[in-house]
């Protein structure tokens, strides 16, 4: 496991990503934060996209409600209301 410093991590980053990918494990080293260590990820799930869209599919089959502002109003006029019945009391 090779040991780096984080001004040569900035500086050779596509290379050392590169390394990393083929396997290779880096500790990255910061003056001021403890030390990181950069490995690939194990598992293929991840690059061959099946996790990607969860979020998504989750947001999809949740529970639309709709929007309490008028959708051809501009933001100004929006704001303009809010204010004027935040302050009409």
């Amino acid at each position: 496991m090779k040991t780096i410093g984080a001004k040569e991590f900035r500086l050779h980053l596509n290379q050392i990503f590169d390394r990393v990918i083929k396997g290779e494990e880096i500790i990255v080293n910061h003056r001021f934060k403890g030390p990181i260590r950069l490995s690939a990820v194990q598992d293929g799930s991840l690059r061959s996209g099946a996790n990607t869209l969860e979020g998504l599919k989750a947001f999809d089959v949740a529970k639309k409600r709709k929007s309490p502002y008028d959708p051809n109003k501009s933001v100004k006029e929006l704001y303009h209301e809010s204010i004027s019945k935040k302050y009409s009391r």
